[in-house]
């Protein structure tokens, strides 16, 4: 041990070992990030580095294999450990994600659909002749939000036990599928079904952006969606006046 000292004369390490430090680094590095990249679970493969499709700017190692992923996950839930599954998982987060969008597509349809095609005739003791859809729910009988809640209950709680605690794929509530309630006998090849569901999911992610802002504009507006659209096509007065180029007071 005496003739085979690292050090050289000046105290310094010499260049043979420190050459053989800074490889054995260099491995150490390697496996400490392999062993984190393993780390991280079933919920999302750790693969090489790949421009991400939603952020063209930046890169992502995100491959859920699910329906409409485009590599946008900035707050990592898809990869993170799950501490109480299954309510942080990868299939209740694709789960959650696609009940709110189905539901964003009823809302919206709900918003604009009495502006076009009407209501219930109102009486003494109700008005259904409201079409801003915030102040139409507090002019909402107590009794048909009671029926509402139980009928979204029962519904809610049978998604949870099939699609949650069951077997079956995120979001398949056993309808227009084959073996399910399928009316329509809709009968899709493996390629016509994985369209289907990239064509939901981005239905779904439009449609909540789209009953977000519809909500937003009506509680600023105070009118319905239909009336401000249409609002907004009509001819001003002012026009029609000789020499009027500008409103009032411009």
């Amino acid at each position: 041990l005496h003739h085979a000292n690292p050090y050289s004369p000046s105290g310094a390490l010499s260049s043979s070992t420190m050459s053989k430090i800074l490889v054995a680094l260099a491995f150490l590095t390697g496996a400490s990030a392999f062993v984190t990249q393993v780390a991280k679970g079933p919920k999302a493969a750790a693969l090489q580095a790949r421009r991400s499709e939603a952020l063209p700017y930046t890169t992502t190692e995100l491959e859920t294999g699910l329906a409409g992923d485009f590599g946008f996950d900035p707050l990592g839930l898809a990869s993170a450990e799950s501490l109480y599954p299954p309510f942080d998982t990868l299939r209740w987060y694709r789960e959650a994600e696609l009940q709110h969008g189905r539901v964003a597509q009823l809302a919206f349809l709900g918003f604009v659909w009495p502006q076009f095609f009407g209501t219930f005739a109102s009486t003494d003791k109700y008005d259904f002749a409201e079409l801003n859809p915030i102040d139409a729910f507090y002019k909402c009988p107590s009794e048909a939000l009671i029926q509402i809640v139980i009928f979204v209950g029962a519904l809610e709680g049978r998604r949870y036990l099939r699609c949650i605690k069951g077997d079956a794929a995120p979001g398949d509530v056993g309808l227009g599928v084959p073996g399910g309630w399928n009316p329509l006998q809709l009968n899709y090849s493996e390629e016509e079904y994985a369209e289907k569901e990239l064509q939901e999911i981005k239905h779904c992610r439009l449609a909540m952006l789209g009953a977000i802002g519809a909500l937003v504009q009506s509680g600023i507006g105070g009118q319905g969606i239909g009336a401000q659209v249409i609002s907004a096509f009509a001819i001003p007065e002012f026009t029609g006046k000789a020499g009027y180029f500008f409103p009032e007071g411009l």
